[in-house]
């Protein structure tokens, strides 16, 4: 714009700069804006990611820079029934482990005149590296002459897990508690394999745990059973990459759902699948009626809708947001507020962790909900004011948004606060990702989906890994009823008797 294009009326040019003065400001909003998306992208790349349990006061620790240590703003109090505290110490070593005993005793000279009162005892953790030895199974063959010709027998030996291999129950049982437990890549462990004199390649594990996952399938089916039978899951969904899938190109997404059961016999399940589509949740929930728990990701509606499920939100995921706004230019005062006021509410919960459904459902009506009134009301006074795209517009949307799932964990005691379970449920198959990156083929990704199902089932349930996968493989092959299969989940296992 020049001079000689400028009119000539007072009014009119008074209008001009009144639009370019808005204009600048709206412009210099969104640049900050944008300033702050670029911060927060940054931090999520190069920043610490890591989250500690919600459920844990040390969940706010992360935050010390923002919250005051001592707020002015009053959290409810709830009388909790006096508790012994115990004393401090390095916790005792496990009693199972098995005691390998030396003795040091004065020597005879200097035991004269002296009288035996005791012992004092000091325990080391010894370790013994990995051994490998060859089990030789032998089965006699005799023979007998009928007639004009002869009888052979042999004795029966016991039920192979992989036939015309060399592969036993725990030998596999190492390698999957390996890759999926402990996060090691099959070339890693073709490695270690090596040093103790074993040679294994890859290839020859990779096809023992497909061909394992086929045996284990009526296991996931009595665990698939038993958890859409519940009325309450969490469920939530990761990445992943299939190098080897049909209609697809090697760098495309494809998807790992879990869904978790909580409840005194947790259960976690995960499933394949190529696509983060709704259809998914619809076909992984049919049958389930309940609650179910989920971040605000709308491919769960349909299957909500669909299965008239009441559907939960993830308190986790709105602090999230907030936290966001609290490191933004503009967003700091308003992340604050949000974050204190939600901290209030994981106070309360710490709280009553241990009490029964009922007295949970009561104090929540009680101390929760005056809190999340007044919270509601102030997001309804604060999302006008503030731009969509700005971190903590974002966050105060957000809320908004779910706020009709948000409040639904108020309608029983057994329901949670947050979505945290699953996602810890879900943080092995992302580490290990971390390391072998991807799947070769879909059997790969199904394999790996039904063996993260059993262990990760198995330790919400108290059994190691190892001793249990060594146990379900030694007598799955000997299964051929349901009874049998149903006696080898890990609900239906006491951990005292795999030790």
């Amino acid at each position: 714009m020049n001079v000689q294009s400028l009119p000539n009326d007072i009014n009119i040019l008074k209008e001009l700069i009144l639009q370019k003065d808005q204009q600048l400001k709206e412009n210099k909003k969104y640049i900050e804006d944008l300033k702050d998306m670029i911060m927060l992208l940054r931090r999520k790349k190069f920043a610490s990611s890591s989250e500690k349990d919600v459920n844990q006061i040390q969940l706010f620790d992360e935050l010390e820079d923002i919250l005051e240590k001592d707020s002015n703003e009053e959290i409810p109090e709830i009388d909790i029934p006096a508790h012994k505290r115990k004393k401090g110490g390095r916790k005792p070593l496990p009693e199972q482990l098995p005691r390998v005993e030396e003795f040091y005793d004065l020597s005879e000279e200097d035991k004269v005149g002296m009288k035996y009162i005791g012992d004092e005892v000091t325990e080391k953790l010894e370790i013994k590296p990995a051994e490998i030895f060859v089990r030789r199974i032998v089965k006699r063959k005799y023979v007998k002459d009928v007639g004009d010709r002869s009888v052979f027998k042999t004795a029966q030996g016991p039920c192979e897990l992989l036939p015309k291999t060399m592969a036993s129950a725990s030998l596999l049982s190492y390698i999957i508690t390996g890759k999926y437990c402990d996060a090691l890549p099959l070339y890693r462990q073709e490695k270690i394999f090596k040093r103790i004199d074993a040679d294994l390649t890859r290839q020859t594990m990779s096809r023992w745990i497909i061909k394992v996952s086929h045996l284990i399938v009526p296991l996931y089916n009595f665990l698939e059973e038993t958890l859409l039978d519940s009325n309450y899951l969490q469920m939530d969904e990761t990445t992943t990459l299939v190098l080897k899938e049909d209609g697809k190109k090697a760098t495309s997404k494809s998807y790992m759902w879990v869904r978790y059961k909580p409840g005194d016999h947790p259960i976690v399940l995960y499933d394949y699948a190529p696509t983060r589509s709704g259809q998914v949740p619809l076909e992984l929930l049919r049958g389930f009626k309940g609650h179910l728990q989920v971040d605000g990701y709308d491919g769960y509606s349909l299957a909500c809708e669909e299965g008239n499920l009441t559907r939960l939100g993830c308190w986790d995921h709105c602090r999230r947001k907030f936290f966001d706004a609290s490191k933004s230019s503009n967003g700091k005062g308003i992340g604050k507020k949000g974050i204190e006021r939600i901290k209030k509410l994981y106070k309360i919960e710490e709280k009553i962790q241990n009490f029964s459904d009922e007295e949970r459902f009561k104090v929540r009506q009680e101390k929760s909900l005056p809190i999340l009134k007044e919270f509601k009301e102030w997001i309804d006074e604060l999302r006008p004011k503030l731009t969509p795209n700005s971190l903590a517009g974002k966050a105060v949307n957000y809320t908004f948004n779910e706020w009709k799932y948000l409040i639904n964990f108020l309608e029983d005691g057994k329901l949670n606060i947050s979505n945290s379970a699953v996602e810890n449920a879900i943080r092995p198959f992302c580490l290990g990702r971390k390391n072998w990156l991807f799947s070769d083929t879909v059997d790969g990704a199904k394999a790996s989906a039904m063996f993260y199902s059993l262990i990760e089932t198995a330790k919400y349930n108290e059994l190691e890994p190892f001793k249990y996968l060594n146990y379900m493989l030694e007598k799955i092959p000997a299964a051929k009823t349901a009874p049998n299969f149903e006696k080898l989940l890990p609900l239906k296992i006491n951990a005292q008797y795999l030790n």
